[in-house]
């Protein structure tokens, strides 16, 4: 081989180390798509909100972390307008990349927990402490406005990952709903007692039936 390259002209040579550096370049910073466009717009958008921002050099913490322990503490629809705002404008932001980005969109890890979470802490939210009637009772204290968030964010989960995911992600908070309602002792040497879940005293269809999932998007 060695013998085979000292026997090339040198023009054929330069030619071939540029070839190379050329290659290797390609390899280790893979073409700007127009997705990657997509995603660094949606990361600048969403600077003070679920990413990081700089405010006169300082790096200022995201509003998402505040807004999600205020909604939590809280539990009432005024703690939680901040936190279904985020989720909203979220969602909002990554349904405007086009069809084929969406799914990269999603992906970012940031965009994915915070849209993740937020499923998960309005189903928790609606169910309550204890499983709910099937009827309007199963929305909580959430009104239009809040169950559109709802859908709005289920929808582009959909868009991006598809229904299977979808009915994955359903079934997995399921397995974390209470099913039963146990009273919080005030005596201090008793142990609390963890309710056992709704998926070992109900069906999976009554589940479905009692929580937000049931929600009939198609109106909002």
């Amino acid at each position: 081989m060695e013998k085979l390259i000292e026997s090339l002209p040198k023009p054929v040579l330069a030619l071939l180390a540029i070839l190379v550096a050329i290659g290797v370049f390609m390899l280790s910073s893979p073409p700007h798509t127009v997705c990657d466009t997509q995603e660094e717009a949606l990361r600048e958008t969403e600077k003070g909100s679920i990413f990081p921002s700089k405010v006169n050099k300082n790096v200022m913490p995201p509003a998402l972390s505040r807004a999600k322990e205020s909604c939590q503490i809280g539990n009432s629809a005024g703690s939680c307008f901040e936190y279904f705002s985020i989720l909203k404008q979220v969602a909002e932001d990554v349904g405007k990349g086009s069809s084929e980005c969406v799914t990269q969109l999603y992906s970012v890890k940031e965009i994915a927990s915070t849209l993740n979470d937020g499923i998960e802490l309005m189903a928790r939210l609606a169910w309550g402490v204890k499983p709910p009637e099937p009827g309007p009772e199963k929305f909580g204290w959430m009104q239009e406005s809040d169950l559109a968030v709802f859908c709005r964010v289920k929808g582009i989960y959909i868009r991006a990952n598809g229904e299977e995911a979808w009915n994955n992600l359903r079934g997995k908070i399921f397995g974390k709903l209470p099913g039963e309602e146990v009273p919080v002792s005030t005596d201090p040497t008793v142990a609390a007692v963890e309710p056992r879940k709704a998926t070992v005293v109900m069906s999976e269809l009554d589940i479905f039936n009692r929580s937000i999932f049931s929600l009939r998007c198609d109106n909002y």
